[in-house]
Formats: C-alpha cells, structure tokens, sequence
C-alpha cells in the first residue's frame, strides 16, 4: 500500500500528491530544495459572464435545415460562427503557488526514501546525512482544512531551512514575511482573490523573518501549517484562511495527524483488493517495478497497488463541498494547464467518478452533484436563450461557474448538446448504489430539466424518429459517399445511447418516487422514439445514422460504445447482436491504433470487462501502466512532443478493475466476469454493488471459493460463479456462499 522511491522527484510528474477535496499539493522531496507545489480547487482566471450567441436562436433551424439537405460544410460554417460562445473560452484552473524550502547540511547522504503511504494518506521524506536522520510528512487534512508538513532531525544536527512562498515566480500583489508566518496574496479584480498563508511552530532553535523569508535554525523539530481561502466561497476569506491556520496551529501535529488518519482511514479502508502473490516485489522500488514491468515480468500487486492510488487519487480530490475533481484532479502547477483543466463533459468529469459507487467511496460523489445543480441552473438560461427550449442543457465543457454554453472553435466537440445530459444518468446510478430516496428527490429536477430540454429540442427526420440536431459524435470526423468530410449531423448512436440511458434513469425515478403517470407516459413516447441502433458493413456498431467510413479509424473517443459500458443499453443478454457488433467496433479501432491516450485505454479495458474476455483486460491494463503512466503512477497524455497529467485514466482504470471482478445489474450479479489468469488468485473486500449490497469474496486460479454479501434489505438475486448458477436470496446483514474448492 505505499508507492516508494529512492531519489526525490525529477518533475512536477514525479511528485508525490496529498489532498483533501479543497486543497492540493505536490511533494518533490529534494534534499537541498524542497519545492511543494500548491493547489487550492477554487483558484480559476476570471469572473463569471454570459457567453451565449446572441445569433444562435435564430440560427439553429437553417442549421437544421442544411444537415437535413446533406449541405455540410455550409452547416458547419454557420454552426462555428452563430453557435459558439462568445467569448469562445470557459475559465481556466490555475495553480495557487509554491513552497519553497532551502536546507543547510552537510555529509554524505545516506539511505534517502521518499514514499505514499495509501492506508495512511501520508506523503513523506527521509534520509540520513552525517550522524542525523531527516524526516519530513505532509498531509492534506480534511478535519482541519489544512495543509501540514512536519519535519523532525534525529541525532546531533539541527533543523536549518529558510522557506519561502511564490508563485509562477512573483504573480504576487503582496507578500509578507514576519515572526514565524509568511503569506501572499492576490487580487483577482472582478475574478477571484485569495489569500495562501503559512505558520511555523519549532521545537527548540529560533525563527525569524528576513525579506520574504521565514528562517528556522537549531530546531529539532518544525511543524509548517498552510491554508488556502479565495473569495469564491468566503467573501471574508483573510480573515477564514487565518483563523483556520490558527486553530489547526493550536492542536499541534500529533493531534492533527492522528485526526487525519482518523477521518481518512475510515473512507479509503473499507475496499481492500489483493491480486496474485507478489509480496517480494514490494520490496522494490515503485519506478523499478513499473520498468520491470514494461520490460515483461509479471507484477499482480503491482496493479492492486495502482487500483487502491486510484481510490486514493478520487478520495484526495473530491471531498465535502469542494468542486468536482477535474481533468487534473486537483493537482496543477500551471497558471495556463493543458485543455485549462476545466470539467470535460464528453467523458473525462464522467469517468472521474466511475470507481465513486463501486470503490466503496460513493460520499467522494456529492462533490460532482453539487455542481451538477449549478449546471442546471445556467443550462436552463442556455437551452431557452440558444435553442428556444425548456429545460436545462450543457455543452462539452463547463467550468466553477457552472457555464454551459459551448466552448471552443472546434466543429468535432463544441456543437454537442449532451454534455448535461450524461452527467446526469449519474444520479440514479447513485441511488442503485446507494437506495437513497432522499437523494433521488433532491435531484429529480435536474433528472426532470434535462427530459424537458429534450421534448422540446429533439426533432422528427425523414422516417419519423425523434433525433438530436445539431449534434457530434464526440470527437469524430465521418467521410461521406461523395467524399466530403464532416462533424455536425443527426442522431449519432452516442445521443440515442445517453438518451436511453437518461429517460431509464428518469422512468426508474419516477417509480420509486411515486411521481404522475403523466411524466413517465411522456417519457416512454420519447423512449419508443429514438432511432434503433445500426450494424455496418463491416459489422461494426455505426455511430452515425448512415454507415459511413471514419477520417481516423484509431480514433481516442469510442463514444458509440458508451451502451455497453458505462451505459446498460447494449448487453449479452438483452442484445447480443448489437454486442457482437460492439465487440467488432472495438477490435476495428484497436488495429488502427486506438487506446493511446489514458482515458481512452481505461475505457477499452471496462468495455473487454463487459465482453468478458480477461485476456484483453490484462493486455490493456498492461498497455496502461506500461504506456500510459509516470513513475508516480499518475496517468499521462500526449500533449504535442511531450506528456501531461489527466487523471481521468487512473480513476476509470480503477472502475474497470472492478468490472473485471464482479458486474452487478438488475439483480443479477456474475463474479469474476473478465478475470485475466495473471490475478488467478486474489481477494477483495468492501466492493459496492447496486442494491446497496457490498461483496466481499475469495479465488483461486481464477475460481471463487467463497463470497460474503452484505444488503440493509431482503432482496432475490441470481449470483454466477464458476460455471453455476445459484438464486439467493440475501437477508439482512451478510449472506455466505461457498462453492466446491478447484483443488
């Protein structure tokens, strides 16, 4: 459970991350110069301002007209100058600052370890030089809303560092330095303002001030206590961000590090996950094991290792009422980070929190539905202002504020009107998690918004369906007959797809609530409606309403797929020749080369999960860590000659490790679906099911031998393991099953 290494960071990529939902950082763990890069999930460019078109309403029927008419290119044109918002760009998510720390010492240096300890939540640093041993920890304390990084020296040397804070060297309007605090702060104008703040409390030596520097001498031991609080949520945030560094200062660092692992250890302890019987690589360094492992050996506990960073990536995050995790997490150390580390609606956010219910970790979720209101609420302004409409609607980026008209120039993923749409499936899907009928009336308007937008934007084609236009699928290009290449169209699969799986979602709701018949008669006529989805030529699943070919067959985004997984609409059971063709779309995108960007490959392993085929679960998974992840085991993405962090392919890896251990819907639960021969034997313990039923089980080459389950109710279920079928039904409490051992 800890991610450990020799030599401190090379990069920010390096790093080690803490985090409690609304602060971050990032620790490089240098010897002479420590640099801790900061992060707070509210510190965005600019104000809040209405980009909608002012030109767009009147625009969409012409636009509508010239798809129908095959017309485009002339489409697309007017689409990119009436549609796009103005201005064309969302906020951006910018880095807070930096900690500096420069060290005085002297000796050779000896046995230096700097490791993540997952069960623990603890990031640390230690070494020896000369006759002394050096110890640093830093943690990101929810309890205390701080960040604290202790530091201690075990033998005769002392503590000697003089610290400083900045920020994209000296994007400061003030910074000050006095007696044993150092703060700076920042002005946003009519944007945000915030305030980052430090405090030291030594043990023996001294402390003072010199220019913008804290200095510390002859200590044997310094606690350094650090806060982050903008104007976005406390319009007295000096004042909160102080007072809070106060009150985490007055307990001291024993009282605050035993509450963090207290609150901590409580969410990220209840899944435990064992994979193989590889005990003595552990004993190797984390970077040595993933380049032994692209150099082909074989490290199951390595994966387990990367499946629980995961949980702990998605628990640091996104916590209490902070905003939702985004393309970074929380972790950015740009002012300007790649794609402005906004949430991505055409499936990174979404991905974000696929491992949420599953991973046991479904209160990291309310984060994402907290802002999932503020969405609605400015979808409502865009979908009547843009397209006449009732309801609420979002495009393919939304940023803090919540803004919902479509961001970009780009005619392959601004013109996407679904983006609202597929965040909200999540809501029942928390409820089948969760059976929390509170929670599913809560949020039933936002369920109910994006049913009216629908009714009132979707339209009749030439053979009486009701379609999306203008739309895209997500980020792809087709190739007419005659040639012409083109984005904007009709009724992708992947619009049918989201549609299905929202107005399921919907009627589901609608039962359980009790609502009028008359919503859930609306909602089927609409269902009855959509197009049917298509094999093509090649017997693949189409993803438009015309079988055309792709301008790039390898293409990242397999958004038609989005019905096998993390849709319902296409399964073995209910729909095997659309899962055939599913199967064969993948295999297609797969031999040109898709399953290069992080994200896309923790996709394809959840969709081989749901085509139980294990051998393609390990050999992409494999293909992940191997291609696709830093020595810290963050997840990477090209971005031009080099690579970025997007956390997206850690957290969907993450679910779809648990797609491969057990899938779960509508009563029917399989265990060990896609289970590849590498993990033969293994156990898990505390995987969440829907029903609110938690599974817990034990393997052996690749068999279960037993299975505990856990429900709140009495429920009928069908339980599938090596070969037979058992009916169950669980009781209250925990249910054990056994079966014959392999042996």
């Amino acid at each position: 459970m800890k991610l450990w290494y020799e030599q401190p960071a090379a990069n920010w990529e390096e790093a080690m991350p803490v985090g409690n939902g609304r602060l971050g950082a990032m620790m490089c763990g240098a010897v002479k110069q420590e640099t801790i890069w900061l992060n707070e999930d509210s510190v965005w460019s600019g104000k809040p301002v209405n980009r909608i078109n002012p030109d767009a309403k009147e625009n969409v029927p012409k636009i509508r007209r010239l798809i129908r008419e095959g017309r485009i290119p002339e489409a697309e044109e007017l689409a990119l100058l009436s549609l796009c918002g103005t201005p064309n760009s969302q906020r951006s998510y910018e880095t807070a600052g930096e900690l500096y720390l420069q060290f005085k010492g002297t000796g050779e240096l000896r046995n230096y370890r700097r490791e993540l300890d997952l069960a623990q939540g603890v990031a640390s640093v230690s070494y020896e030089m000369g006759q002394t041993r050096y110890e640093r920890k830093l943690i990101a304390s929810y309890p205390d809303q701080a960040l604290i990084l202790h530091l201690e020296a075990q033998g005769p040397d002392d503590l000697q560092f003089a610290c400083r804070l900045e920020r994209c060297h000296n994007r400061l309007d003030e910074v000050c330095a006095q007696k044993d605090s150092l703060w700076f702060r920042v002005d946003g104008g009519e944007g945000i303002s915030f305030l980052v703040c430090l405090t030291i409390k030594q043990e023996g030596g001294t402390i003072r001030s010199i220019g913008e520097h804290l200095l510390i001498e002859g200590a044997k031991k310094a606690t350094l206590y650090l806060n982050i609080v903008t104007d976005f949520r406390e319009k007295a945030y000096q004042e909160v961000c102080r007072r809070r560094l106060a009150q985490a200062a007055d307990k001291g660092w024993e009282q605050c590090l035993a509450a963090h692992r207290t609150d901590y250890q409580a969410l990220f302890g209840r899944l435990h996950l064992i994979l193989g019987n590889d005990g003595e690589k552990e004993g190797n360094p984390t970077d040595r094991r993933l380049q032994a492992l692209k150099e082909g050996k074989e490290d199951a506990g390595l994966f387990a290792l990367y499946f629980q960073y995961g949980r702990y990536l998605l628990l640091s995050a996104s916590r209490g009422e902070c905003l939702p995790a985004n393309l970074q997490g929380i972790w950015n150390h740009r002012l300007t980070p790649p794609w402005d580390s906004k949430f991505t609606i055409n499936i990174n956010t979404e991905m974000n929190y696929w491992p949420a219910e599953s991973g046991n970790l479904s209160e990291c979720h309310l984060p994402y539905f907290l802002h999932l209101k503020k969405v609605m609420e400015n979808g409502r302004r865009t979908a009547e202002q843009m397209y006449g409409c009732r309801g609420s609607v979002a495009h393919h980026n939304v940023d803090l504020y919540g803004d919902t008209a479509p961001q970009d120039i780009c005619i392959s993923s601004t013109i996407w009107p679904m983006g609202e749409a597929w965040l909200a499936t999540h809501i029942y899907e928390h409820f089948l998690y969760t059976q929390d009928r509170d929670f599913l009336e809560e949020y039933f308007d936002v369920l109910q918004a994006g049913v009216d937008f629908f009714e009132d934007f979707l339209i009749e084609d030439e053979q009486g369906r009701l379609v999306t236009s203008p739309s895209v699928s997500p980020e792809n290009t087709y190739i007419r007959n005659d040639g012409t290449r083109g984005c904007l169209c009709e009724g992708p699969a992947m619009d049918t797809e989201i549609l299905s799986e929202l107005l399921r979602g919907y009627l589901g709701a609608c039962e359980v609530l009790q609502k009028p018949s008359l919503l859930k008669e609306r909602a089927n006529r609409m269902l009855e409606r959509l197009p049917k989805l298509g094999v093509g030529r090649h017997g693949q699943l189409m993803e438009w309403l015309e079988d055309y070919d792709e301008a790039e067959p390898g293409h990242r985004h397999i958004s038609h797929l989005y019905g096998v997984y993390p849709g319902s609409s296409i399964t073995w059971q209910d729909t095997p020749e659309l899962m055939r063709a599913a199967q064969t779309t993948l295999e297609r995108r797969l031999s040109f080369g898709g399953g290069h960007t992080g994200w896309s490959r923790a996709w394809i392993i959840g969709l081989w999960a749901k085509f139980l085929n294990g051998e393609k679960v390990y050999e992409n998974l494999h293909a992940l860590l191997a291609d696709s992840t830093f020595p810290n085991l963050m997840d990477n993405h090209p971005m031009g000659d080099g690579y970025v962090f997007q956390i997206d392919g850690n957290l969907g890896a993450t679910a779809a490790m648990i797609e491969m251990l057990v899938q779960c819907r509508n009563g029917k639960i399989r265990l060990l679906p896609a289970l590849p021969k590498q993990f033969g034997d293994g156990s898990a313990e505390g995987i969440l099911l829907r029903g609110g039923i938690s599974l817990s089980m034990e393997w052996k080459e690749g068999e279960v031998l037993q299975a505990a389950f856990s429900s709140s109710t009495e429920q009928a279920v069908t339980v599938y393991a090596n070969g037979e079928e058992k009916e169950v039904t669980l009781q209250e409490g925990v249910t054990r099953l056994s079966w014959d051992s392999p042996l």
